[in-house]
């Protein structure tokens, strides 16, 4: 069986759901813990549970009550900083309290497009899997803010997996910011697995394949195809895709972070952003949420953002989606506008 957890509020409970029916199309054997952050999320699953029977609950309380440490934590830092810094805190929470023989932490917003149990497989070998950003040749100098994205990690509990979880919630605890601290070398939660390779070695598996934590930062590492109902990349079925930075603004715009991460255009990435967005629609449709918000990336103001953005998604039907760049447009009046709204 694999064990997985996440944790989201209503903004992203509709991605958390697609995060779990994914699951379920491409493995029938797992069991996910959600952290609701928030009442509406933590009621809709007890009124669904037997819906939901893979999904277990947990609530804040319950891991505040038992580390003091986080709760004064939360004190002393931004709610976006607070959420990083449950990173080691849930899944370390987890092996311990239900002696799981291991937990998968990854981000709300992922889609599985194929069977994860071939990366779980490889803890046969490794104690610990990390996903590295791999970041496409454009883009290398992002590589300061970490080598590995933490969307997606796996740890054993054995001896090396909770020593690599206790290290690195000692790390977050003590500073977790949503800055990159040139003088210390660390950014958010995530810079602090630079070091794992060396402090466990031959313990840790790196995910440099073709198929998986693909994102916009790496995309352009690849070709993305569509056979059939199949996503690929390099011909290899994608396992799954990290969707950051994609908000959906209104019924016909969202942003994707293509400008910010110098994506490629690609007709059948298009595509895959395409099936995500209409299974959010029909997800918040059916959950009745209409506004699509982000603890980190908040704008209320469509037009500011899009103009922001430059690069947008535009979906005129279901069946049809486009790149739009507002980048042609003057920057004295993207900036006008932009004052104008603000």
């Amino acid at each position: 069986m694999l064990h997985l957890t996440t944790y989201f509020d209503k903004n992203y409970l509709s991605r958390g759901l697609i995060l779990y029916d994914s699951l379920k199309k491409h493995n029938q054997n797992f069991e996910l813990y959600i952290l609701c952050l928030d009442d509406f999320t933590h009621d809709f699953f007890t009124k669904n549970k037997n819906k939901y029977q893979e999904i277990k609950i947990l609530t804040l309380s319950e891991i505040e009550q038992d580390d003091s440490a986080l709760l004064t934590a939360k004190k002393n830092r931004s709610k976006i900083e607070y959420y990083f810094t449950l990173s080691p805190c849930l899944p370390l929470y987890l092996l311990k309290k239900h002696q799981l023989p291991h937990i998968c932490s990854l981000d709300a917003d992922i889609l599985f497009l194929d069977d994860p149990r071939k990366i779980f497989d490889q803890l046969n070998e490794y104690s610990v899997i990390v996903t590295p950003h791999k970041f496409s040749k454009e883009i290398k100098h992002l590589s300061k803010y970490g080598i590995y994205n933490v969307s997606f990690q796996i740890f054993k509990n054995n001896a090396t997996g909770l020593t690599c979880l206790e290290d690195w919630k000692k790390d977050c605890l003590d500073w977790c910011g949503d800055e990159y601290d040139e003088i210390n070398d660390r950014f958010a939660d995530q810079k602090y697995l630079d070091k794992w390779n060396t402090k466990y070695p031959h313990e840790v598996l790196s995910l440099n394949d073709n198929c998986s934590g693909l994102a916009p930062w790496n995309v352009n590492n690849y070709l993305i195809t569509k056979k059939k109902e199949h996503f690929l990349s390099n011909d290899e079925n994608i396992l799954f895709y990290h969707f950051h930075h994609f908000k959906i603004l209104s019924k016909k715009w969202a942003t994707n972070g293509f400008k910010e991460y110098k994506v490629h255009p690609q007709s059948d990435l298009d595509l895959l952003y395409l099936y995500y967005w209409n299974l959010i629609d029909s997800n918040n449709e059916a959950l009745g949420i209409t506004q699509d918000q982000s603890t980190r990336y908040q704008s209320n103001a469509i037009w500011p953002t899009i103009l922001k953005e430059k690069i947008v998604y535009q979906k005129t039907n279901s069946n049809n989606i486009k790149q739009v760049n507002f980048g042609f447009i003057p920057k004295f009046i993207r900036k006008l506008i932009i004052k104008i709204y603000a």
